[in-house]
């Protein structure tokens, strides 16, 4: 399905504007990427763009995973799919806590890597995001790509969290430390097992070229 189609029927509802759709779009099409991880999904507009890639390509699976407040969202995830037709693309997941959690069930259900494309656009602090990127390793193949999405986003600058009490306990560094792009300079770009770094528009990309060192050998 064309991206304007998805457009027309998501448009107005958070999180992906055209060009990102676009661009990932772009990365599933051009890589022939058919199993797709993707954390934390919100509405699903990212899903649907997704999804409308596989539709093109004839096959695939999206497993997307986000937390269980995102069922109660109007809309939510499923009925944009099924509005679009476009539900068998996609395995959703809700969870109590932490996508992470489910991450923990998939490495022991899958002895070898299973996906080739990850996009990461949930939890946004150094603890989720830097632990995600530790299991979602151990789940990409070689030549897989992954990309993190608000590389520059922080607590202060989120209208939504900033004055939460939460956030206000916070030390001052915590909240204005944007801490996916810590993860991406501190985690991502010195593993032995990533090139091809890119950043554009927010989000940070990397290419996994082998996979020999995603786990110990004993």
């Amino acid at each position: 399905m064309k991206i304007d189609e998805i457009k027309t029927k998501v448009e107005g509802i958070p999180y992906m504007d055209r060009t990102q759709a676009e661009t990932i779009t772009n990365i599933i099409l051009e890589n022939n990427f058919n199993n797709i991880l993707e954390l934390g999904f919100a509405h699903g507009v990212s899903t649907c763009y997704m999804a409308g890639a596989l539709d093109e390509l004839g096959s695939g699976k999206i497993t997307t995973i986000d937390l269980e407040k995102a069922n109660r969202l109007k809309p939510n995830i499923e009925q944009l799919l099924n509005t679009l037709g476009l539900a068998k693309f996609a395995t959703v997941l809700y969870e109590p806590s932490s996508y992470n959690w489910r991450l923990m069930k998939m490495l022991a259900q899958y002895p070898s890597p299973k996906f080739d494309f990850c996009y990461i656009d949930g939890g946004h602090n150094w603890s989720d995001t830097g632990f995600a990127f530790f299991l979602v390793d151990r789940l990409l193949k070689s030549n897989g790509i992954i990309v993190f999405d608000d590389l520059d986003w922080t607590y202060d600058s989120s209208p939504n969290l900033k004055n939460t009490e939460k956030v206000k306990r916070m030390p001052q560094d915590e909240k204005s430390t944007p801490q996916v792009r810590k993860v991406y300079e501190l985690l991502v770009k010195p593993h032995p097992c990533y090139d091809q770094f890119i950043e554009r528009g927010g989000w940070g990309y990397a290419r996994k070229i082998s996979t020999e060192a995603t786990a110990p050998s004993h």
